[in-house]
């Protein structure tokens, strides 16, 4: 039986917090979850009730079957046990030499049975045959061959036939090695066995009705009635036992005597580990099937460095059961589900992975007293299994594998230390770091001291403990794209020995750094950094990605002194046809967050695609910082083309303008109008409204917009477009402005809404005009039939054969408003207002002609 550990899925936040398993208030109670230790059994028995013989020369006799039992079960200690045995000198505990059961020739004289056989069962045949092996005898040759075991290789799996020491040279050079079956040759996926399954849950219901005494003998023809092959049959058993015995979670708590034998348990529906086994034993006994109990020890995750090598008791028992031959291994006990200690509560899960394990998966938590039921060549030690990495049966469901390290047990190296895991198919991972005290308690530490990376077919996890001590490793994870819970898949355990002193990481909602495994998915062919940390010795840097078709993304940046606020002003997004940029500005020194989001165009929703350490050594100015309110559309990109722009003379989002001024064009489709909008978070300079120092210009294909500026700092400029289909404007882009100028330019004229596409202002170039000065206009104004400017005087301009409308005008005094007007109808006499000039009593800062 498992405790909540194996398998137990993690909270909405993707984490689990492990449950601390409680030892027995019985002294010699090892009873084994997946983390606990469960019961002792000397030898794997056949269905002849006896040993399978081992290295152990000798079987245990009948009358020292209760006394065995309790042993499992922790309810007495050996050296109780062998005081009862030795009270007859002929009958030995196994693992002694003794010579008084045996013939000349060395073989067996007599079996005591431990449960009665049917006359002629298969079992009878199991024992004699392997008689004859052990003994090297050839007198009994009648019987088939029916317990050959098949081994796989532990690390390669190559395959050889039957354990050494149970073959002659002679046979061995005479016996052909099959590559041993693994359990996909058997059966593709439990599924097939669903016919099966409902079957029995059936069949379970009605023996629940009570009108069915509980028995093997009644149960097994029920749940095997539509079974039509051995295989079919022992899933019905299996299938039984996991949906009908509850594991007895009093008994092992010490709280009462534990139920093992199987009367007890059919009668009370409950077992300890044994009490499976047992039960397994004889329902496929009953069944015709050949199976053995097998004595040894489970793996928990709290299983590090050899801490229980020394342990000589047994902790838990399972089945090995034979199928087209060759044995078969499986756990009834932690294929039933999970315990909750804290609770006190068994919490049913059927997991299938316990059914038919290939040896090479079932030896990372189950290790038999006796190597050979390993059915693995050469077999795994002791030490070596109690210093392997714990997995979950999901480990090996969503087919992962340790790349490093193998052990469970990692020391730190300078503050900090990796474990890598590698995927077949795409996975995304979360991990829960926990620092232990003491047995029990766990204190969840969060991700600020780890750093997860993926890729497409792996996970790094890189730790950095806060403090000395031990730290739990809890590796959490799922198929990619699937929206059930994170499983729990591993656990290392980390010792630190000097925590690394410096700043902690910003905290990662997301899990992983760096790129998301199936970025190229996503749509991201190339990034400009390929790792999970970038550096920025001044402040800024600029991440670019390389896309295989036009995607919309957006940003977050993190940092402990970066309020939201601050956040948006570090950061200006430009999306093109196939590149993805982003300006990022880090105000303090330190580590920040960079998360990227990305969808494509017309998606509903933004994906979580990268997230970056950053590192700041020389922070920037404050000052500095772009100004609030910036799209994820900034420069030209895919925006600005969508709206008929091209051929910008700025591609990059950030001008930056030492003369106060600068000029943006754009070639432009003739039904494509563009208004422009300028802003500053901070202005000291009010007396113009910011809207005077743009003014938008229109020829026949091209667009500008002319800006100046009235005072150092960050600018945005945002444009905005209409045409023929759409009558309202909408936003196309931003731009960032950055002036280091001291000049402080005048605005310019004031634009009304006549001010239509072709109109050009020539002269004066600025809005405000020189108090009584003569001013040289000079203006395009297509489709125009008069034009006149309107001041203290009324000067009719005149068209010239550049089709230029020009004129001398005079200011008049300070404070007088200049007004240029229209007329663009043969047939009517009234004026439109176009542009309005101030009169002010100082020269202005700048004059020339429109680009």
């Amino acid at each position: 039986m498992k405790t909540s550990h194996d398998g137990a899925k993690p909270s909405k936040s993707h984490t689990i917090k492990a449950k601390e398993l409680i030892l027995s208030r019985n002294g010699d109670h090892h009873e084994k979850q997946p983390t606990q230790m469960t019961s002792r059994w000397t030898h794997p028995k056949s269905h002849e009730g006896n040993p399978v013989p081992s290295q152990a020369d000798d079987i245990l006799p009948d009358q020292t079957e209760a006394q065995m039992s309790d042993v499992c079960n922790g309810n007495v200690s050996l050296g109780d046990v062998s005081k009862e045995i030795n009270l007859n000198s002929s009958e030995k505990i196994p693992n002694q030499d003794s010579s008084a059961k045996r013939n000349k020739d060395g073989v067996l004289k007599k079996v005591s049975k431990v449960r009665d056989e049917p006359k002629d069962s298969p079992s009878k045949d199991v024992f004699l045959f392997w008689a004859n092996k052990v003994n090297n005898s050839s007198k009994v040759n009648t019987f088939p061959k029916i317990l050959q075991k098949s081994f796989v290789t532990a690390g390669n799996s190559s395959p050889s036939l039957l354990p050494q020491e149970r073959l002659s040279l002679e046979e061995k050079n005479q016996t052909e090695k099959p590559q041993r079956k693994t359990r996909r040759d058997l059966f593709s996926d439990t599924k097939v066995f669903s016919h099966i399954d409902t079957h029995v849950l059936h069949v379970s219901q009605q023996l629940k009705s009570g009108h069915i005494r509980m028995s093997v003998q009644a149960i097994v023809p029920l749940i095997t009635a539509k079974s039509q092959s051995k295989l079919e049959m022992l899933r019905a058993i299996w299938f039984w036992l996991c949906h009908n015995i509850e594991y007895d979670v009093d008994g092992f708590l010490g709280l009462s005597q534990k139920i093992h034998t199987p009367e007890q348990v059919l009668q009370t529906g409950r077992a300890v580990c044994s009490g499976y086994a047992h039960l397994c034993w004889e329902m496929c006994r009953e069944a015709g099937l050949s199976s053995v109990e097998i004595p040894g020890f489970g793996r928990g995750p709290c299983t590090h460095g050899g801490q229980q090598c020394q342990q000589q008791k047994s902790s838990h028992m399972w089945n090995a059961v034979q199928l087209e031959g060759q044995w078969w291994l499986l756990d009834a006990c932690w294929g039933a589900g999970t315990v909750d200690t804290e609770s006190r509560l068994f919490v049913p899960r059927h997991d299938d992975f316990f059914f038919l394990t290939d040896p090479e998966h079932f030896i990372e938590t189950h290790w038999p007293e006796d190597p050979t039921w390993q059915l693995l060549q050469p077999p795994i030690s002791r030490e070596d299994f109690e210093q392997r990495v714990f997995k979950t049966s999901e480990f090996f469901r969503l087919q992962l594998c340790l790349l490093s390290p193998n052990t469970s047990l990692l020391r730190t190296a300078h503050g900090e230390a990796s474990v890598t895991l590698g995927s077949t198919h795409p996975t995304e991972f979360t991990y829960q770091l926990s620092k232990l005290q003491g047995t029990v308690t766990r204190e969840d530490v969060g991700t600020a001291h780890g750093m997860m990376t993926v890729s497409e077919n792996s996970v790094t996890i890189k730790v950095i403990p806060p403090t000395k001590g031990l730290f739990d490793l809890m590796i959490f994870a799922r198929h990619a794209d699937s929206l059930d819970t994170y499983n729990w898949v591993c656990s290392y355990q980390i010792l630190c020995l000097e925590p690394r002193t410096g700043e902690e990481l910003p905290e990662n909602p997301f899990h992983f750094w760096g790129l998301h495994q199936k970025v190229r998915d996503f749509g991201i062919e190339e990034s400009s950094y390929k790792g999970e940390l970038l550096v920025a010795p001044q402040g800024t840097l600029l991440l670019t990605f390389r896309t295989s078709r036009p995607l919309l993304a957006s940003y977050e940046l993190v940092n402990k002194d970066l309020d939201s606020t601050l956040s948006k002003k570090c950061l200006a997004a430009q999306a093109e046809d196939k590149k993805l940029s982003c300006h990022v500005l880090c105000p303090f020194q330190g580590y920040y967050r960079l998360s990227v989001f990305v969808k494509d165009l017309g998606g509903t929703s933004f994906r979580n695609t990268a997230n970056f350490l950053i590192r700041c050594l020389g922070p920037i100015n404050q000052n500095e910082l772009f100004p609030l309110g910036l799209s994820m559309h900034c420069g030209s990109g895919i925006s600005s083309s969508g709206c008929g722009l091209s051929n910008p003379s700025h591609s990059d989002p950030i001008i930056t303008t030492k003369m106060g001024k600068c000029n943006i064009t754009f070639h432009a489709r003739a039904d494509v109008e563009v208004a422009a909008s300028l802003s500053k978070d901070k202005v000291n300079n009010t007396e113009y409204p910011l809207e005077r120092y743009v003014l938008v210009t229109h020829l026949k294909s091209k667009v500008s917009v002319c800006i100046v500026l009235p005072e150092p700092g960050m600018y945005k400029v945002g444009l905005y477009g209409r045409n023929k289909d759409h009558k309202e404007f909408v936003h196309i882009c931003d731009y960032i402005v950055r002036c280091f100028s001291e000049l402080c330019w005048p605005p310019f004229p004031k634009v009304y809404s006549s001010w239509r596409r072709g109109c050009v202002l020539l002269e004066p170039r600025t809005g405000l005009l020189q108090e009584q000065s003569w001013v040289h206009f000079r203006v395009k104004l297509p489709k125009a039939h008069k034009a006149v400017v309107l001041g203290e005087e009324k000067t009719v301009l005149q068209l010239n054969p550049s089709s230029v409308w020009e004129g001398e005008v005079f200011s008049g005094s300070e404070g007088m408003r200049v007004r240029l007007a229209a007329s663009f109808s043969p047939c009517c006499s009234s004026m439109e207002v176009l542009l309005e000039f101030e009169v002010g009593c100082s020269p202005p800062a700048s004059s020339g002609l429109s680009g």
